[in-house]
């Protein structure tokens, strides 16, 4: 399936241990393929469209889980010319907010995304016919591979380049939740008015970028990933999905929990685990105190008490391993109320010796100020989570560029 669009008229600061640069199992070898009703993006374009388009010169936009399309658009007989590569670097070995050099490999320019600038330039793509953008997106506003999309679109558009984007599911895509966020903040981890979950995958946002003119005029064509439903578990496809978007999500409950963990970016006193064997599945304070002691559950999770010192940090932190009990697809109504409860919690515990958020990169990342000021007035967490319920003009704006039925 092609979609085309016609107009007329990207994780926090801070991340994990690199990973090692070692070479990764090819594209071809898929395990999901024994089940026959799922097909990757990778393979629906290989096989109906990569060979009617011989003779183009192609530009990459890859990263860990994708860099071994290079070899794969080879072997396929397709001339890739350049090769861009996002946050964390083409082999993901770079740390969040690591600025990404300018490299070569196999006798390719490597053009970074993520250090001087942050999208092609027109003589770049002067040298390409088109763009195969091919990165796997969390679902989470915040993570910069969106923005990175967005600037990749524009400048493909000014170029008069058609992108190709291969889609790629994820766990958050069959609900919204959260606040559109607010124009005053605007940045590289939130580029326009979404939700701080937009349920929708990265071909899905994509169609919404062009279709409602965020983006310059220019064209998308966007190859879903056959056969997928939204409340389905995500493919097993390697490397696509064996290999971690980023340094710090290399686990799928890494994925689920981001959403309400990635808050503590703005909170120094915090860790969630990062340069740890459990990062984004854990979070903890510098200092000891009584409420990590006992075991919680509430909201379908499993808290257990733990204390552990990231690598590199001198400090040790303590508070608790995050555990799901329930099973089938996320409930937004328990991983948010979880959020909330332990933003209380933690704050509360942290007290008022020094400044618990900064201030301007938490609203940047959650998408709104209100949540602080709701917090701190200490309102019941149900309020909190009935107040950042998406509005229905978004629920029916996701409605129009859904590929996926539930």
């Amino acid at each position: 399936m092609v979609l085309l669009f016609g107009l007329l008229g990207c994780e926090g600061t801070r991340e994990a241990q690199p990973a090692a640069e070692a070479p990764l199992q090819a594209a071809e070898t898929v395990s999901a393929e024994s089940q026959a009703e799922l097909s990757s993006s990778w393979r629906v374009f290989r096989r109906e469209h990569l060979p009617h388009l011989k003779g183009l010169r192609w530009a990459l936009i890859l990263h860990r889980p994708t860099h071994t399309l290079i070899d794969s658009m080879r072997e396929a007989g397709a001339e890739v010319s350049l090769v861009y590569a996002p946050e964390h670097g083409l082999f993901g070995q770079k740390i969040a907010g690591q600025t990404v050099s300018d490299t070569t490999y196999q006798g390719l320019r490597i053009i970074s995304l993520y250090g001087r600038r942050k999208a092609p330039t027109p003589q770049e793509l002067s040298q390409v016919d088109a763009v195969l953008f091919a990165l796997r997106d969390v679902g989470v506003r915040h993570y910069t591979y969106l923005s990175t999309l967005a600037y990749v679109l524009r400048a493909a558009a000014e170029a008069k380049r058609p992108v190709w984007l291969l889609d790629f599911p994820n766990p958050h895509a069959h609900y919204a939740y959260g606040p559109l966020l607010d124009s005053s903040l605007f940045s590289f981890v939130g580029l326009h008015p979404t939700p701080l979950v937009s349920g929708l995958t990265i071909g899905e946002y994509a169609q919404l970028l062009v279709g409602e003119k965020w983006v310059p005029p220019g064209q998308l064509r966007v190859i879903p990933w056959g056969g997928w439903k939204r409340k389905a578990p995500l493919p097993e496809d390697r490397p696509f999905f064996t290999e971690p978007p980023s340094p710090a999500l290399k686990d799928p409950f890494a994925v689920e929990l981001y959403p309400i963990l990635g808050w503590y970016e703005a909170t120094p006193s915090l860790s969630v685990g990062r340069g740890t064997e459990r990062p984004f599945q854990q979070v903890g304070l510098r200092k000891a105190h009584p409420v990590f002691q006992a075991e919680t559950t509430l909201y379908g999770y499993r808290l257990r008490p733990t204390s552990f010192q990231p690598a590199g940090d001198p400090h040790t932190y303590y508070g608790w391993q995050i555990e799901r009990l329930y099973s089938g697809p996320i409930r937004p109504d328990s991983l948010f109320r979880l959020g909330f409860w332990l933003l209380r919690t933690l704050r509360q515990a942290h007290g008022e010796e020094e400044p618990f958020f900064q201030e301007e990169l938490f609203d940047k990342l959650f998408g709104s100020p209100l949540l602080r000021w709701m917090e701190e007035k200490g309102l019941p967490i149900d309020t909190l989570y009935q107040a950042f319920l998406p509005p229905k003009a978004w629920e029916d704006l996701r409605r129009k560029y859904r590929l996926y039925p539930d």
